[in-house]
C-alpha cells in the first residue's frame, strides 16, 4: 500500500495515470468515429440526394457529370429522365462562401434554387434562403437586374454569382 501512495504522490506517477487516461479517452472517441462514420457519410448523400430532389423535382434519379466547369461549380449533376441539371455553386457572401444547389432544365431556365450550405448572419442574410425570395430567380434570365435582401447586400450578390455560375455551366455542357 506504502508502495501505491508513493507512486501516485510522486512525480511519474500521476504522469503515467494522465496518459492511461488519455489513452483511453482517445480510443474510446476513435471507436465511437468508426461505428459512426458510415452512418455520417450516407446522411450526408441523403441530405444531397434531397437537395437535388426539391430543385428538380420532376428528375427520377440523378448522374454526376465529370467536367471541368467555371470557378465555383463544386458538383453537377444531370437527371436520368432528362428533366435537366443541378449544380452546386458556391461564391462568396459575408461570412464565407455560400453554397446553392441550382436547378436547371434543359431549355436552361432556373427551375429551383436551395441555399444548401452557409454561415450567413442569421435572420438577415438567411433572409436570402427564403422561398419567397428565390422565387423571383426562378425563370429569370438576367439575374443581375433583380433586387437583393436590404442589409444583406454581400449574400444577395453571392446568390446572383452563383446563379450566372451555374448558367455558365449548363451553357458549358449545351
Amino acid at each position: 500500500m506504502k508502495g501505491l501512495k508513493k507512486f501516485r504522490d510522486g512525480s511519474i506517477g500521476p504522469v503515467i495515470i494522465l496518459l492511461a487516461i488519455c489513452f483511453v479517452v482517445t480510443y474510446a472517441m476513435s471507436a465511437v468515429y468508426n461505428i459512426t462514420a458510415e452512418r455520417v457519410e450516407q446522411s450526408k448523400i441523403n441530405m444531397a440526394n434531397e437537395a437535388r430532389f426539391l430543385v428538380l423535382p420532376q428528375a427520377d434519379s440523378f448522374s454526376a457529370i465529370e467536367a471541368d466547369f467555371t470557378q465555383g461549380i463544386t458538383e453537377a449533376y444531370k437527371a436520368d429522365n432528362g428533366e435537366g441539371f443541378v449544380f452546386a455553386s458556391a461564391s462568396q457572401g459575408f461570412n464565407g462562401y455560400v453554397t446553392f444547389i441550382i436547378g436547371i432544365s434543359p431549355e436552361g431556365e432556373v427551375v429551383g434554387i436551395n441555399m444548401f450550405d452557409h454561415n450567413e448572419t442569421p435572420g438577415l442574410g438567411t433572409k436570402v434562403g427564403d422561398t419567397n425570395f428565390l422565387k423571383a430567380f426562378l425563370g429569370n434570365t438576367d439575374e443581375t437586374k433583380l433586387d437583393g435582401v436590404s442589409g444583406a447586400t454581400l449574400t444577395s450578390n453571392a446568390l446572383r454569382n452563383a446563379v450566372a455560375q451555374a448558367k455558365a455551366a449548363y451553357g458549358a455542357l449545351s
